[in-house]
């Protein structure tokens, strides 16, 4: 047995929920005693009762962004996926800055540096293109999109919520445009929900502040380790990215 597989469960399949509670804070959440050990069995609804007045609750207010992205290869016609993760401004001797997306991506092949991607919006049409411009690690790729405008407005015409593979398969209804955010999203940039804080709704952060629990936020975009598996035998060798975070100075 190698480290990792210390780590490995069996999860059947219908165990994992395929459409969220209606009631977000229906959720279960596990209370941990952390000075006696002892271990209950709560919901997130409870969590106001397991505070006491100026205990601090943080929260993580980042935004998710439409990331999936769906098209196909214009040379070839093949089918082709990726995860919008970053954006990073380039610039060279014969051109100006400009803003590239990062990028990982999946498709049948090994396309070139040059190669075009033909965005498809969540209607069907071809929406804008992106020029694979430079291939990075991990299975990242510098590209230069085209329309050249702020990711955040194309992103929201050809984008898709970036659901994981377990659930229906990545693929997105209308509702999941809401209910893939926490109700304290604010600032955009996430490949995927912080998925503890979907669990919240205004009525418990009410009660948490009627409780006399303050609150706090930071913000961290959760990118490419959430979705990347595990495939070194040693915890010590796997490659650890990095994720954009901010902790204010109120916060502090």
């Amino acid at each position: 047995m190698n480290e990792i597989d210390a780590y490995d469960y069996p999860l059947p399949e219908s165990l994992i929920a395929q459409e969220p509670l209606a009631d977000r804070s229906a959720a279960r959440m596990l209370l941990l005693g952390r000075h006696t050990g002892t271990i209950a069995h709560r919901h997130v609804r409870d969590l106001p009762d397991s505070l006491a007045p100026g205990d601090l609750v943080v929260v993580n207010d980042t935004k998710v962004v439409p990331a999936r992205l769906v098209g196909r290869r214009e040379e070839t016609g093949g089918a082709w996926e990726g995860l919008f993760l970053a954006t990073v401004a380039r610039g060279s001797k014969d051109r100006a800055d400009r803003t590239l997306w990062r990028l990982v991506a999946r498709t049948r092949g090994r396309p070139l540096p040059g190669e075009r991607i033909v965005l498809v919006d969540p209607g069907g049409r071809d929406a804008a293109r992106l020029e694979l411009v430079e291939r990075g690690d991990g299975g990242t790729w510098l590209a230069a999109p085209d329309p050249d405008e702020p990711a955040t407005s194309l992103l929201a015409r050809v984008g898709r919520v970036p659901l994981p593979g377990y659930i229906r398969g990545g693929e997105a209804t209308d509702d999941d445009t809401d209910r893939y955010q926490t109700v304290f999203s604010r600032t955009p940039g996430s490949a995927a929900a912080p998925t503890a804080g979907l669990h919240f709704t205004d009525a418990l952060l009410a009660s948490l502040a009627a409780r006399g629990a303050a609150r706090a936020s930071v913000t961290l975009h959760v990118g490419l380790d959430t979705f990347r598996p595990i495939t070194a035998d040693r915890l010590d060798d796997h490659p650890m990215h990095t994720e954009w975070c901010e902790c204010p100075r109120e916060t502090v």
